[in-house]
Order: C-alpha cells, then structure tokens, then sequence
C-alpha cells in the first residue's frame, strides 16, 4: 500500500501576483506594481511544497481541469517532487486563479473559481484515504468536507484542520463539532477569536483547547501561542522588516511545524520551525518562492538529535 507521512485536501490556484504596489486604486484608476509573477497557491499546494522541502512525503489530493491552469499546476507539482498522482480529474476545463495585491504591508486577492462537481471529489477523496496509508490528513474544517473528516477520524489519522474565513461559517455551531474531531488547529487571531466569542486571545485559546486536541494560535510576526501542562506558553516570532510578498505565511507556518512534529521535535521546537518557515516566506514572491529547503534549516539552526531542541545559531 502507498504510504504518505502527509495528504492534504484542496484547491490548487493559478495566481497572478503583484507586489511593491503604492496604494490600492480607486474605481476607474490605474496603479502600477513594481513586481510580478506568476505561481501556484492555495493554502493545500503552499503547504504541500513546504513540507517537500522539509523532506516531508506529501500527497495533495487537489481537483484540477485539463486545461492550461491544470498543466501548470501539474507542472509546478512536479517540480517540487510532488506526485500527481491524487490529484481529482476536475474534467477539460476547471479555472481557479487569483490576483494577489501586495499592499502597506497586507494583501487583497480577487478570486475566481469553477463550480466543481463536489460529490465526485469528495468520493476521490475518501477512495484515497481506503487505498493510501498516511499519519496526517490535513483538510478544510467546512461541511463540504464533513464526511473526510469523520472517515479519517475513524480510521485514527492525526486530522490537522485549516480554515477559510467565512462570514456566516466561522460562528457556527456545526463548525465546532467538526473542530472536535480535530488533532491539530492553527487558526490566526482573528479566526480564533471569532470561533471562540472571546476578545482575549488567553481566553480564545482556553476555549478552543476544549475543542481541539492542540490548537495554536498564529500571532503574525509576534510568533504563536499554545496551552501546555503549566499554562499558556508564547513562542516568539521571527520578523521581517520589509516582507515583499506575504501570501502564505501561514501556510508556510504549517509546514514548518508540522514537519518538526513527524520529525519527534517538542512542540515549541516545532513552533519555532515553523515561525522560521513562515517568516523566511515573506521575502519572495508567492507562497513558496522562499520556502526554505531543510539544508537551509539545518544550516541556520543548531540541532540536537538526542534531546530533540532546537536553537539558533549565534
């Protein structure tokens, strides 16, 4: 039987990505950016790459089309040693592409996505998860998603659960019972503050722990925040001065940790790994044009196999 440490459901887009923008226009004006490029993204594809070139085994079980946007997906895919083989025939043409305004510091996206004909992947999916061995199933928590998750659980994967903010979605009570299904989640502060109705993050943490097995709150550049057995615990962050391109911080955040976790690291190890990944991100265009390599981590990082910590060079 073929066998992944990770498989990560989701959509993989085409995104069009423009940085060093000066002010977002108004309608009916024209604003020049002072780079561009064109790269894969989605929070399944950012992630998937991360953990590759952490020497993580990931299998992405995305859906895309027979088109120009799948051949350059696959391509990308491909490339970064990433099999195709999971990936969800989404028949002859299945456009998904983003335009990515880097701005001030933030980013506003413009999104266009092809109706995509759920029923057949969500049956790929869970085909997969009967024929492939995997320790983690990273997966979107949405009701979409609700009968992968309740498989995995019951086939005792370690689920690891992302989410998109929705308006309506992320206060909802349905949300929360498919949280507690949940080994791992790392929502930022916005999203764990709105799950969990609190206006503290120490009180939104408390809440989400009795939700989730080990949530992790993602602070941005002040790093993350976790409960352990002696109280709340703050790993300090890495930051940029000036991030050029801060599509899939998190997404990055989430390789890095997640690649310390199957690597036997301490959870703040894992943490500080993966705030590293997460800032080493920022200072390239797309999700994963800095995405480090484990040379890299290795090279910036002293390790220590036996007692399994990590700590940066001086």
């Amino acid at each position: 039987m073929e066998r992944y440490d990770v498989l990560i459901c989701g959509p993989i887009f085409t995104d069009l990505i423009f940085t060093d923008v000066s002010r977002m226009p108004s309608p009916g004006e024209e604003v020049f950016s002072q780079g561009f490029d064109i790269a894969c993204g989605g929070s399944a594809y950012i992630t998937a790459v991360s953990l590759a070139r952490l020497g993580i085994k990931a299998g992405v079980l995305a859906p895309l089309g027979d088109d120009i946007f799948g051949g350059f997906a696959k391509e990308q895919l491909h490339r970064e040693g990433l099999t195709t083989s999971l990936i969800y025939p989404a028949g002859e043409s299945f456009r998904q592409v983003s335009a990515a305004v880097n701005c001030a510091g933030d980013r506003a996206f413009i999104t266009y996505q092809d109706p995509l004909e759920n029923n057949g992947y969500i049956a790929h999916v869970l085909e997969v998860l009967d024929r492939v061995e995997t320790e983690m199933l990273i997966v979107n928590a949405r009701p979409e998603f609700a009968s992968v998750i309740r498989k995995a659980h019951d086939k005792g994967m370690t689920l690891v659960l992302d989410l998109g903010w929705d308006d309506e979605w992320i206060y909802s009570e349905e949300l929360k019972e498919l949280l507690r299904m949940g080994d791992w989640f790392t929502p930022n502060l916005p999203e764990a503050l709105a799950i969990s109705g609190k206006d503290q993050p120490e009180e939104a943490l408390q809440m989400l722990s009795g939700l989730v097995t080990t949530p992790i709150i993602k602070l941005g550049k002040d790093g993350a925040m976790y409960k352990a057995d002696d109280g709340i615990r703050y790993v300090p962050g890495a930051p940029i001065d000036n991030p050029v391109d801060t599509t899939g911080a998190g997404d990055n955040f989430l390789g890095g940790l997640l690649a310390g976790i199957l690597k036997g690291w301490s959870l703040t190890d894992a943490i500080r790994l993966g705030n590293y990944c997460g800032a080493q991100s920022v200072q390239g265009i797309g999700g994963n044009a800095n995405s480090p390599a484990w040379e890299q981590v290795e090279s910036e990082f002293q390790l220590n196999n036996h007692h399994k910590t990590l700590g940066r060079k001086q």
